[in-house]
């Protein structure tokens, strides 16, 4: 293997006291970092390949510690309907895809937000049924915890109104009828019946989204059977090139232990509550905008800790979904009797006292900070008091809470720019109320990247996120200093290349490296 020398400035890590520690150049042999400094080229043992870094900077690769894999792929195969504005525009979008597809061929779509449509309501299979009633039709809501299916779609599934809630879901009805609108377990009724031909061809597709996003590492939630196969077949074709920790979903019966570079299991993946967005969250208040309901709470401590058992025995992380309050209170308590190996997922509502119980037991936090921009209907979901501590990052930090950053793609777009702009700024710039409401919350830049390069490694004990001699060369050249733009563009900074292992897995078309 050729050593690479990489001229220009290199953020290594942050210190102690979490300022950015620069040099004027980088050496990479056999894959690791061996020299910081100038001149790198001048220490190479061998033959050197040499690149300029004249615009831009270096910066660790980002680990995104919370995406879904394989449904990222997927999602980009989908109808985008996020920034849709209404149930007849939704429709017109189904109805062109059905055009396309011609009759019988599932229609799937992800992104649409009822609290952007102006009709005020959700939408219900009637709709889908006028767009295209000769095509199975499935859209996911935002969050991935709601779903509305059309009438073939339910019927080709066997969901009628005779049909019970799953244990852990909701068939909505109106009068008896099934109004197509399904909600947490009840959305896999109809997603597990779909038939998802090539998943290895999706993986590859988040694989290249991650990788031109500079993300060189993925935490991956909830991974299934089918998803891990074929992980596992791109993995020992030598395919990957991003570094994969792979949560098993818990409903896997059994699974082989993977342990390599870009694909290992690290933990399992459970379930406490939804998402604010379908009402789904538990709370430890009813919702301030629909007083009739405090969400859904699918586990107990009780639960939570048995699950806990079995991944201490198996030697795994438990990953925990808790958004709302009440959820993140049953995760605390279940941790209490443990011996560590618990990670929460989202933590999204977590008031003072949680605050200090997740700092005493020392648990790590994955969160996402682009969450409080799209939650913009978050006051009214939650009331002004309780909204205080929604997303509270700054009162993670501050509590020694281990913090790291994620997208919950295909939630949110991968790109972890968005995600720092998110965190700078929390929505100052779009007038969102949570901004005023949060002002405390705030990050500098500096805490934000370093959520998104050092935390997430740091939690799996891996030498990853910072680029000190003996770390792997996962890296990424972006073309401005982050440090140094207005806050407003900290979403437009671009990646021109990305590395793994010193090796280039990315480069952006027309940038400007020069050997």
């Amino acid at each position: 293997m050729r050593s690479l020398a990489v001229i220009g400035r290199v953020l290594e890590k942050f210190d102690e006291r979490g300022r950015p520690v620069w040099h004027e150049g980088m050496l990479v042999e056999d894959g690791v970092v061996s020299y910081l400094g100038p001149e790198p080229e001048s220490r190479a043992s061998r033959g050197v390949d040499v690149i300029r870094v004249e615009t831009g900077v270096v910066l660790p690769g980002f680990t995104d510690s919370h995406a879904h894999v394989a449904h990222l792929g997927l999602s980009l195969d989908m109808l985008d309907l996020r920034n849709v504005n209404s149930i007849e525009e939704l429709k017109r979008l189904v109805s062109a895809k059905a055009k396309e597809l011609g009759p019988g061929r599932w229609i799937l779509g992800r992104g649409w937000d009822q609290e952007l449509f102006k009709e005020g309501r959700w939408p219900n299979r009637h709709d889908l049924d006028e767009a295209a009633p000769r095509n199975p039709v499935l859209l996911v809501r935002v969050c991935g915890h709601a779903a509305v299916a059309n009438t073939l779609a339910l019927s080709l599934t066997g969901i009628d109104d005779s049909t019970p809630d799953p244990p852990g879901g909701l068939i909505e009805k109106r009068e008896g009828k099934i109004t197509g609108v399904l909600k947490e377990a009840a959305v896999g009724l109809i997603s597990s019946f779909v038939r998802r031909e090539g998943l290895e061809k999706h993986v590859v597709k988040a694989q290249e989204a991650l990788l031109s996003s500079g993300v060189t590492c993925v935490h991956a939630m909830s991974v299934d059977e089918r998803e891990l196969e074929a992980l596992s077949k791109l993995a020992s074709e030598g395919k990957l090139r991003v570094r994969i920790r792979s949560y098993i979903d818990f409903s896997v019966p059994q699974f082989d232990f993977i342990k390599t570079g870009f694909l290992n299991i690290v933990g399992l993946k459970v379930f406490v509550d939804g998402s604010f967005g379908a009402r789904t969250a538990s709370l430890r208040e009813p919702y301030a905008d629909d007083p009739s309901t405090n969400g859904i709470l699918l586990m107990s401590s009780n639960e939570i800790a048995k699950a806990l058992l079995l991944a201490e025995k198996l030697g795994l992380q438990l990953a925990v979904h808790a958004i709302g309050d009440k959820a993140l209170e049953e995760v605390v308590s279940a941790a209490k009797s443990s011996k560590g190996g618990v990670r929460v997922e989202h933590a999204s509502l977590a008031p003072p006292d949680l605050i200090e119980e997740l700092s005493e037991l020392s648990l790590p936090v994955s969160t996402q900070p682009r969450f409080v921009l799209s939650d913009w209907w978050i006051v009214s979901r939650l009331g002004r008091e309780r909204t205080r501590w929604a997303y509270p990052f700054k009162s993670f930090l501050t509590h020694a809470i281990p913090v790291s950053f994620s997208s919950d793609a295909p939630v949110e777009p991968c790109n972890p720019w968005e995600g720092v702009y998110a965190a700078v700024t929390r929505g100052r710039w779009e007038g969102l109320e949570i901004a005023r409401i949060t002002s405390s919350e705030v990050l500098s830049v500096e805490e934000a990247i370093r959520c998104y390069t050092e935390t997430g490694p740091k939690i799996l004990g891996e030498n990853l996120g910072k680029l000190s001699v003996g770390c792997p060369a996962d890296f990424v050249i972006v073309d401005r200093d982050p440090f140094k733009v207005p806050e407003r563009e900290l979403r437009n900074v671009r990646v021109l290349a990305t590395y793994v292992e010193g090796v280039e897995v990315y480069r952006t078309q027309g940038s400007h490296l020069h050997p």
